[in-house]
């Protein structure tokens, strides 16, 4: 169509945002997410069609994943830390990235709005979590990967935005910090919602001999639907990176 795509008679189209295609040129290159026309890539191979319409583009060597929506004409980053991507297919709402520097396959969930079909097609919500009223023990989970650590020079490293939906649910604990573990409050009378919680945290090559460590964002956005329940969990634990131990 008139907004880029591929339509069934197979006929390709530049994906234009805004009147303005994707990136720059050839020697503009960094990793800028933003309106169409402003955003950077460097060295993008692999492009992948999501379900709502929108691309997934393998940035290789800024070692990211990519969306372009071209509803909204808006580049935004959907994963880091991967190492050189080249591709990428979709397994069910997972997509499936080729790594090329690591050698592997690794697979990543899709966030909501990539996956969300307007009057098309029948989509399982995430089941509602059972927790309980009152306090409630967040814990974001990351640990650095092998041969990184946090990047604590400049201040803190990590970022912890908590809302909810409705508002009302939460009596304590709603706002930014930057310490990944809260306790917050939720409100018994609120027998159902959602939890929006968004983390980030940089880390940086451990190597005392550089003076110029490359550094890492890590950045997740969840939508956790709650129902609370006297026998649900005191303690929501959602993995940034690592494992939960």
């Amino acid at each position: 169509g008139a907004d880029g795509g591929v339509d069934l008679a197979a006929r390709v189209h530049p994906a234009q945002g805004g009147g303005l295609g994707v990136g720059t040129g050839l020697f503009d290159f960094g990793h800028r997410d933003g309106a169409a026309g402003q955003a950077l890539f460097q060295h993008p191979l692999g492009v992948t069609a999501l379900p709502d319409g929108s691309v997934a583009v393998s940035d290789t060597y800024n070692h990211a994943l990519r969306r372009y929506d071209p509803a909204t004409g808006e580049v935004t980053t959907l994963a880091t830390d991967l190492r050189e991507p080249s591709d990428a297919v979709l397994v069910g709402q997972d997509i499936v990235v080729v790594e090329s520097a690591r050698h592997r396959l690794t697979r990543l969930r899709l966030p909501e709005e990539a996956v969300r079909v307007e009057a098309v097609a029948h989509r399982t919500q995430r089941a509602a979590t059972e927790v309980a009223p009152g306090r409630l023990r967040l814990d974001v989970i990351f640990q650095a990967p092998a041969g990184q650590k946090l990047d604590t020079r400049y201040g803190p490293s990590t970022r912890l935005l908590v809302s909810s939906t409705p508002p009302e649910l939460l009596l304590d604990g709603e706002g930014a910090g930057t310490d990944l573990s809260r306790v917050l409050e939720l409100d018994p009378a609120v027998p159902e919602g959602v939890l929006h919680v968004s983390a980030m945290a940089a880390s940086c090559d451990d190597d005392p001999a550089n003076e110029y460590p490359a550094c890492h964002v890590h950045q997740q956005d969840w939508g956790v639907p709650v129902r609370l329940t006297g026998a649900g969990a005191d303690r929501l634990p959602l993995v940034l990176a690592g494992m939960d131990a």
